[in-house]
C-alpha cells in the first residue's frame, strides 16, 4: 500500500518555553502601555477636563452676554424717521 511519510516535528521544550515567555512579555508590555496612557491622561477619563472646559464655556458666554448688553446700550438709537 501507499502511505504518507509524515513525521511530527520535534518539539523543543526550551523553544516552547521561550515563545511562552515572549508572548507573556508582549502582553505585559501592552497592558503597561495602556495603563500608562490612562494614568497620563487621567484627567480626561475622570471628567476633570470636561468640567474645566464647561467652566470656560460658561465664562465665555457670560462675558459675551455682558459685552452684547453694553454694546446695545452704547449704540441704541432709532433709525426710524
Amino acid at each position: 500500500g501507499f502511505g504518507f511519510n509524515i513525521q511530527k516535528p520535534a518539539v523543543n521544550p526550551n523553544g516552547v518555553k521561550q515563545e511562552t515567555q515572549n508572548t507573556e512579555n508582549r502582553a505585559g508590555n501592552l497592558i503597561d502601555s495602556v495603563t500608562g496612557y490612562v494614568a497620563k491622561y487621567e484627567n480626561v477619563f475622570n471628567g476633570e477636563v470636561e468640567k474645566e472646559t464647561n467652566m470656560y464655556i460658561r465664562q465665555l458666554m457670560i462675558v459675551g452676554m455682558g459685552l452684547r448688553a453694553e454694546d446695545s446700550k452704547k449704540h441704541n438709537f432709532d433709525m426710524n424717521i
